[in-house]
C-alpha cells in the first residue's frame, strides 16, 4: 500500500502531480490513462524524486509513451 512507502507531504505531492497532469486532458479522467500517469509518479517517488515538479514531470512522461486514442477516420 502506497500510504506504508510514503510520508504524508510525499503523497499529497503526488495526489497533486497526478490531478495536474490529467485536468484539461479529454483521456484524463480514463482509468487506464490515469492509472499510466499514476504508476510512473508512484516509480519516481519511489526513486526518492518527491518534489512536486519532479513528480508533474515524472506523470506527463507517462503520457508522452501514452498512445493518443486515434481519430474517427
Amino acid at each position: 500500500m502506497i500510504s506504508e512507502h510514503f510520508d504524508t507531504r510525499t503523497r499529497i505531492n503526488m495526489k497533486l502531480a497526478l490531478d495536474r497532469v490529467c485536468r484539461n486532458r479529454p483521456d484524463g479522467e480514463d482509468h487506464g490513462f490515469r492509472r499510466s500517469v499514476a504508476e510512473n509518479i508512484i516509480r519516481s517517488a519511489l526513486a526518492g524524486r518527491t518534489g512536486i515538479g519532479q513528480l508533474v514531470d515524472a506523470g506527463e512522461r507517462a503520457m508522452i509513451r501514452t498512445p493518443a486514442e486515434k481519430e474517427p477516420a
